[in-house]
């Protein structure tokens, strides 16, 4: 391929790899946690898609395009009243659906405009819930780890294939009396990346949550949500016009921000049982993709009492943890 080529790839594919988008999508704070052997085990569909890319100053170019569809499956559960655990592993199949230019090499995934499903990563997390009641804060750390060697070249491909320590703290407040049944959470997290370029920079990056929820019916909460994320290393989009080498695995290298908005809902179908779905778009990036994606799911929550107490489920809703969040967040974190 002539650098000519290279560089027109470069230049319209600026995050190559498939990107759920993460955080965005169930951008759940989890601020309060659940009891002691407590816990509950969840299910996500999600439907992501783009049509272009966002340079690194934010402007839209046209080319490269991706359809995925994830499959992930994650457990919540109380340790103790104050610790629990999560873990996650999503299955990830996308297909490449946009155009380039003449004599950009696609990747191996791309070529037949076919799904190529795998399974992505690991992900793990531990909480320590430090106060708890109306006003809940919860700091946290967890790892990501590639389940197997997947596919990494190309813009079809199930994530980045990346080691990734992360930390960070959760805080959630009911906004009683002010407003019944409502409450507000956020989030913020830094992730340590693994080095895969020999000489960058790490790809680390900070991750803003923030959601606002609503129980507006004994079943029925609503929920609003934005996920905003800052790349602290890697390089943009132009420096890498320069660097051939890195225009197949551009996702692994570049630098990425983008802040997204959703909206979503959770219906309490059964004392132990509840169904969501949320839908999330990209209003802001750079070296992102510009997509938009669906979740839904169920979670089935398990052990002593929960969801049997006498308490009413408008305030079940405002303290109960989003099993959903796990698996979501995992397939969007490639973005």
């Amino acid at each position: 391929m002539t650098r000519s080529g290279a560089s027109h790839w470069l230049r319209t594919a600026s995050l190559g790899a498939l990107v759920l988008v993460a955080s965005a999508a169930d951008s759940r704070a989890q601020a309060w946690l659940p009891a002691k052997g407590e816990g509950a085990i969840g299910l996500t569909f999600g439907d992501y898609g783009f049509e272009g890319h966002l340079d690194s100053g934010g402007g839209h170019v046209p080319y490269g395009g991706t359809h995925g569809l994830s499959l992930a499956g994650d457990i919540t559960y109380g340790i103790t009243d104050r610790f629990a655990v999560t873990g996650s592993l999503p299955f990830v199949a996308s297909k490449f659906t946009g155009s380039f230019p003449p004599g950009v090499l696609l990747g191996p995934n791309d070529r037949d405009r076919k799904y190529h499903g795998d399974f992505q990563d690991f992900r793990g997390e531990l909480r320590y819930m430090a106060l708890a009641g109306d006003l809940a804060v919860t700091p946290f750390v967890g790892l990501n780890l590639p389940s197997h060697d997947y596919e990494v070249v190309g813009e079809a491909v199930p994530g980045k294939h990346t080691k990734e320590l992360f930390l960070g703290v959760a805080a959630g407040r009911s906004l009683a009396p002010l407003l019944e049944s409502a409450y507000v959470q956020a989030r913020y997290a830094y992730s340590f990346v693994e080095k895969v370029v020999p000489d960058l920079e790490q790809l680390d990056r900070s991750n803003i949550d923030l959601e606002l929820g609503y129980a507006a019916t004994r079943r029925l909460t609503v929920r609003a949500f934005s996920a905003w994320q800052i790349g602290h290393g890697g390089l943009d989009l132009e420096d890498m016009y320069s660097r051939p080498d890195l225009f197949r695995t551009h996702d692994r290298a570049i630098r990425t921000s983008y802040f997204n908005l959703g909206a979503g809902i959770t219906f309490l179908a059964a004392p132990r049982l509840e169904l969501f779905a949320a839908f999330v778009k990209t209003i802001w990036g750079k070296n992102a993709h510009e997509a938009r994606s669906l979740y839904v799911g169920a979670a089935v929550w398990f052990g002593g009492s929960y969801g049997t107490q006498a308490r009413s489920a408008k305030a079940q809703a405002s303290v109960r943890p989003s099993p959903e969040r796990v698996g979501s967040e995992q397939v969007a974190d490639l973005h």
